[in-house]
């Protein structure tokens, strides 16, 4: 039990590392197509947990979720932006994420919360 716990961080310091990486590119790399930095979180999020599933530690699914839509959403403003021109919209990267995320979060406690209080 230790070593699939002492594995498990090391995935998330990798995975996390990964991530502040990616951004670090992302945001000094002004030539990239758009929607790659969204792309990018979501496929370090995704590969952290195929990684997880792999080694049979348990795969949290908050990190999918999130992974898909910011790879889909990454995808998405690609596809616009290059076979439809869609003009550039300028949203704060951050503050965007972080309202992504509290959304993902309220949503998921709410839907949680709905199954726990029901009697057994």
């Amino acid at each position: 039990m230790k070593d699939i716990e002492r594995r498990g961080g090391l995935y998330e310091a990798l995975g996390w590392g990964a991530l502040f990486l990616w951004l670090g590119i992302a945001s000094l790399v002004r030539g990239l197509p758009a929607g790659a930095d969204l792309f990018g979180i979501g496929a370090i999020l995704l590969a952290l947990n195929l990684a997880r599933g792999l080694s049979r530690i348990p795969v949290n699914r908050f990190t999918v979720v999130l992974g898909s839509i910011a790879a889909a959403g990454g995808t998405t403003v690609f596809i616009l932006r290059q076979w439809f021109g869609m003009p550039p919209v300028d949203l704060p990267f951050f503050p965007t994420l972080f309202l992504g995320i509290g959304v993902v979060i309220v949503a998921y406690t709410v839907a949680n919360w709905r199954r726990s209080s029901r009697p057994q």
